[in-house]
């Protein structure tokens, strides 16, 4: 009995090498194109999460920079000069690293006079700003951006406005990425009317 033989496709011989010898160019487009929907979600999501971390790092320092001034002027400190050095010290803080505006290692100001800027760090990246009337954090989360998306700011001495009192703690949107960050942190959505440039802020309770 004669057997038949039909020559068979190379391809049926060897399926594994027909299946995957390769991706087409559309195969390759569309894996491409989620991967970039994915990072375009969720990039902004980890820069608001590691700049929250980041002002979640800070907060407990202004609750002592409130504190320590509480204690201050309760002890007959005077507020001519705004140095976070003495209201640290007033509460008792064992170890920070405080500089004076003007001086060449870290430490209380000298001069009693005038408000006494300086710099509170908290890492070397990180760092508190004493300014006139008040205490300030600046966040910017790109090297290259020039001006920062918020900041968060601490009345010191008095405030001046309606809704402001010595210590509270606002966080002053800058652009639309800042105002979502400052929406996150705030205990509460209202936004609240502040003189600190006539601008709209968001009050962070400690």
């Amino acid at each position: 009995m004669c057997k038949m033989y039909q020559k068979r496709n190379t391809d049926e011989k060897n399926p594994v090498k027909r299946r995957f010898g390769g991706f087409t160019l559309i195969e390759l487009l569309v894996v491409v194109l989620i991967i970039g929907i994915l990072a375009a979600v969720a990039y902004p999501r980890y820069e608001k999460a590691v700049a929250k971390a980041k002002v979640v790092k800070v907060l407990p320092w202004f609750k002592k920079i409130k504190e320590g001034r509480e204690m201050y002027l309760m002890n007959g400190g005077k507020t001519n000069c705004m140095d976070l050095g003495r209201y640290l010290d007033a509460l008792g803080v064992s170890y920070y690293r405080f500089r004076c505006g003007g001086q060449n290692s870290d430490g209380i100001c000298e001069n009693d006079s005038g408000w006494c800027d300086g710099a509170l760090y908290i890492d070397e990246q990180t760092r508190i700003w004493n300014g006139t009337g008040h205490a300030r954090y600046d966040y910017k989360h790109n090297k290259s951006q020039v001006n920062n998306d918020f900041e968060i700011i601490m009345r010191t001495l008095s405030g001046s406005a309606l809704d402001e009192k010595p210590g509270d703690l606002f966080c002053y949107p800058i652009t639309e990425w800042g105002d979502e960050m400052c929406k996150q942190l705030a205990s509460s959505p209202t936004i609240v009317r502040c003189d600190y440039n006539g601008k709209a802020c968001y009050r962070i309770d400690l």
